[in-house]
């Protein structure tokens, strides 16, 4: 398999060229997050793909998804507007109009839970204190079109508190899952669904390919001057012998309810569970009182979550 990334000349021309507006619109707002891909990057805008810009040998093409103008409010004539820009900077000076129709279009359609991870993302990448917590945010979601997995998350693993955040050599890689609210914890795409997509990711592709693609996505960010408090220079190896973590990320579970308790002491006495925790670590994530910054002392084991509560 091809390991996802842009090319250099790709970064050149985001930092310096033909697309700098481009990188510059998305570093002076941080609702916005510039996302690596296979040859292209996405624009993400409370977690919906604003824009997409693809290298071609000819340049660059862009695109926005009309789905966002199906809304109750939008005219037939911002439409073509829309459509009929060609260029990246056409589209890049329409970021403003595309943010509008995007604000109508998820108030008729919610994505709560894209949106949350946007905002994991921001916190520990691009705020103030992602200098101070444990984890930068490689991707969001990451998909593998091999096997149909998709990841809400992958992340890697940096304690701020260490001596160890001076080397960036040997980091630990993690996948984080999202979910908002304790209906989405059941179902065809709750949690159980999620162990066993990771479990059958790993059966077919070693630990080192995933590894490889985080570690090039996020210096690749760190480049672009994406990452808060990481310099331009700095060159991070992410550690395969490191035993990974797998993160479940649940936001707004009340804490009345059974759901998650009773979902959690399901898994753990599964085949598939016992087979990945001899793999990964996993964990429950806490906040620190509130927020979404990610810290290593907040995380908890599967079995103590549910002993504790």
């Amino acid at each position: 398999m091809k390991n996802r990334g842009i090319s250099e000349k790709f970064i050149s021309d985001l930092k310096a060229g033909t697309l700098y507006p481009v990188l510059e619109a998305v570093l002076h707002d941080d609702t916005l997050c510039l996302e690596i891909r296979d040859n292209y990057i996405n624009i993400y805008y409370r977690g919906g793909n604003m824009i997409r810009i693809l290298e071609r040998p000819s340049g660059y093409a862009a695109a926005f998804d009309i789905k966002y103008c199906d809304h109750k409010t939008t005219s037939e004539k911002f439409k073509q507007q829309i459509l009929s820009a060609k260029t990246v900077l056409e589209y890049t000076n329409l970021i403003p109009f595309l943010k509008a129709e995007m604000d109508l279009y998820f108030y008729e359609h919610p994505k709560i839970e894209r949106e949350i991870q946007q905002h994991i993302l921001r916190e520990n990448n691009r705020t103030s204190i992602a200098k101070d917590t444990d984890y930068f945010i490689a991707d969001i979601e990451y998909a593998n079109a091999q096997n149909g997995s998709r990841f809400d998350m992958l992340a890697v693993k940096w304690p701020s508190n260490s001596p160890a955040r001076k080397i960036s050599k040997g980091l630990g890689l993690s996948i984080i899952e999202v979910k908002y609210g304790d209906n989405a914890l059941m179902g065809t795409a709750g949690l159980e669904k999620h162990f066993s997509d990771i479990t059958s990711f790993l059966t077919m592709y070693p630990v080192t390919y995933i590894c490889t693609e985080a570690q090039r996505m996020l210096n690749q960010k760190i480049e672009l001057g994406l990452i808060q408090g990481l310099k331009e220079g700095t060159k991070i190896t992410i550690g395969p012998e490191k035993k990974p973590e797998f993160i479940l990320l649940i936001a707004n579970h009340k804490p009345a309810s059974t759901i998650l308790k009773r979902e959690l002491t399901n898994i753990i006495k599964t085949d598939t569970y016992k087979w990945l925790i001899e793999r990964m670590d996993i964990r429950i994530a806490s906040s620190s009182l509130m927020g979404y910054g990610l810290y290593e002392k907040a995380m908890s084991s599967l079995e103590d979550f549910i002993n504790e509560n």
